[in-house]
């Protein structure tokens, strides 16, 4: 069975620390062996009903033991970062569009980049310095549901040659979808970079706004026919029946890390 570790970082946005939440493979303290590194966003909802926003976690943990036991991928380390208050404000590089200020009464946004900063120049080298880790861009992947997933595709185009797999669940992007299409236009996107990107027919952020899923699923599909525009050959996209939460991330949650991290 996997061992869960908590260790904790100290974070500019809310100048305090962080809680990482570290799941090693099994016989890790046993082994020698250095081992891939997948990093998610909103840590608490990935391995614990008990502190999941839904009341319902990811199970990360017991999908990829399962998952070991058939030999199906290879072991690997799961950093998930714990989210804070300013959650909104820390998962976009941007202020939010005008319909967003009327939906939370709030200008939100705009932290993204110390987030980005965060993870990559902070969270990354601890988890290296302190774990047996595979560093190479071609083992370290990135993931996020909604506004992770918009933060994920940022941090992995914004530093190039770190993030080789990128798992993009239920892209929020209508936060400020001009920004972050103008600015995945305006770079370099490596070719061998792969994405894994799942959205659901059904979901929503707000059930008083009519045809909220046409718009998660315009924004899944505007990413896609965007990366292949950059030549990127290496993607995995699947539409579901699903819900925005976490239960529907956790069944596809397999497809992605059998994407990102099959046993060769």
């Amino acid at each position: 069975m996997s061992q869960m570790i908590q260790k904790s970082l100290y974070i500019e946005t809310t100048k305090n620390e962080r809680t990482l939440r570290i799941l090693l493979p099994e016989g890790y303290e046993d082994s020698k062996k250095q081992y891939p590194v997948l990093y998610m966003h909103d840590g608490q909802n990935l391995f614990d009903d008990k502190t999941s926003y839904s009341e319902h976690s990811w199970k990360i943990s017991e999908t990829l033991d399962a998952l070991y036991q058939k030999e199906i991928i290879n072991e690997l380390i799961v950093v998930g970062i714990d989210n804070s208050n300013l959650r909104f404000y820390e998962y976009s590089p941007w202020k939010g569009q005008s319909e967003v200020k009327k939906m939370t009464n709030a200008d939100i946004g705009g932290l993204g980049d110390i987030y980005a900063d965060f993870v990559v120049n902070h969270v990354k080298p601890f988890i290296d310095k302190t774990y047996r880790t595979l560093p190479d861009y071609e083992h370290t992947m990135l993931a996020g549901s909604s506004m992770g997933a918009y933060i994920s595709c940022y941090i992995a185009v914004k530093y190039p040659n770190t993030f080789m797999n990128v798992g993009v669940f239920s892209l929020a992007s209508w936060f400020n979808e001009k920004d972050f299409l103008d600015f995945l236009s305006s770079r370099t996107i490596d070719s061998k970079q792969r994405y894994f990107i799942s959205i659901g027919q059904n979901e929503t952020s707000d059930e008083n706004t009519p045809f909220f899923n046409l718009l998660y699923l315009e924004n899944s599909r505007k990413l896609l026919k965007l990366l292949k525009s950059k030549s990127v050959q290496d993607i995995l996209y699947i539409e579901t029946d699903d819900k925005h939460n976490e239960l529907a991330w956790s069944k596809v949650f397999v497809d992605f890390i059998r994407f990102a991290n099959k046993k060769s």
